[in-house]
């Protein structure tokens, strides 16, 4: 039986996160922090580039920092974009089974939103959402849409789209801005790889990420984005002539550098999904569906949800269920520290009497 006062406070497994917290090193930077970084603008401009971050991640990436964009997290990144191309009447095509939010962003300049299903299948015995790339590239050719936007990580769904998939349908709407969602990268796959030949291949394309998800500072705000050749306006637009957060973006730089404490935490991770797929395997009427991302859907039967949600919250745990048009009977469970994973299973697990 599991302690209902285990935990004193709530245990929010419901925003995807990071219940690990950033690289120790980001710690350290605080407790050091001097008047200069607090008081005084950023003098990058003096030398001739953005920002330190944007410059360190383009040279990585052996790209011009100016095609390098910075913003106040991943979320800033799709309103800009939006607000800026997307004129009225205009229409932007984003995926159904996806983060609501993506629907909201359109109406506030007029726009409308075309949607695009996923289809369900199997992946290594395990369920999982699909992108179904003939049905997205017929609905673009009929619907001729502004802006299409892609996420990979999905949330809530978890799946993710193949470079290859990616490249057949990035060809087939060359007349459109894309912009692809990568906020969860680096859960399923560290791959940067294709980043620089898609972006050189294709000059309306923006792939966008952020510090809140991989690097567990989504307290500060700080996402980034890669623009493709033709994007000169939205890469003069997103530039701050006084610069960006300087603690934000030495936090940003500190944690992009230590990647083996996030290899680690990410390894955490994916043994705890292992063990949330094989255990919601066994419940009669769940379907765990394969994630990428620090998160994890689960299909369960609809009268149970009102009770579990009870039962949880008086554990002090906290999960999302989902009441849309695209999810009425799941749940998406943010993957906390192996302690937290443990106890919501164990308290499900009462919950269903097992």
């Amino acid at each position: 039986m599991t302690d209902p006062k285990k935990y004193k406070e709530l245990q929010y497994l419901d925003r995807n996160e990071s219940q690990y917290g950033p690289t120790p090193k980001c710690y350290d930077f605080l407790k050091e922090v001097t008047i200069d970084e607090l008081a005084n603008y950023s003098r990058d401009f003096a030398k001739g580039i953005k920002s330190s971050l944007s410059k360190m991640i383009a040279d990585e990436f052996k790209l011009p920092e100016r095609q390098v964009i910075l913003s106040y997290g991943s979320e800033d990144l799709l309103k800009q974009i939006i607000h800026y191309y997307l004129d009225r009447k205009e229409k932007i095509l984003i995926p159904k089974e996806a983060w609501w939010y993506y629907k909201k962003v359109a109406y506030e300049v007029g726009g409308f939103n075309v949607e695009y299903p996923m289809t369900r299948g199997k992946e290594n015995g395990v369920a999982t959402f699909l992108y179904d790339v003939d049905k997205m590239i017929e609905i673009y050719d009929r619907e001729k849409p502004r802006i299409v936007l892609i996420a990979s990580p999905n949330n809530p769904t978890g799946n993710r789209i193949s470079k290859d998939d990616l490249h057949r349908f990035l060809d087939a709407c060359r007349g459109a801005l894309v912009m692809i969602d990568e906020a969860y990268w680096g859960f399923g796959s560290v791959e940067n790889d294709y980043v620089k030949p898609f972006l050189d291949e294709f000059p309306n394309l923006v792939i966008c990420r952020t510090f809140s998800k991989y690097f567990a500072l989504a307290g500060c705000r700080i996402g980034y984005a890669f623009a493709g050749k033709n994007l000169e306006e939205l890469m003069n637009y997103t530039v701050r002539y006084l610069g960006y957060n300087r603690l934000s973006e030495k936090l940003a730089e500190i944690a992009y550098k230590d990647r083996d404490y996030y290899g680690k935490v990410t390894n955490l991770m994916q043994e705890d999904k292992e063990y949330f797929y094989k255990e919601f395997g066994k419940m009669k009427g769940f379907t765990p569906y394969k994630s990428y991302a620090n998160f994890m859907l689960v299909d369960m039967p609809l009268e149970v949800r009102k009770d579990m949600n009870k039962f949880l919250k008086e554990r002090n745990l906290l999960i999302k269920f989902l009441d849309e048009e695209a999810f009425k009977t799941e749940a998406r469970i943010t993957l906390g520290t192996r302690e937290q994973n443990y106890y919501l299973m164990d308290s499900i697990k009462e919950f269903l009497g097992k």
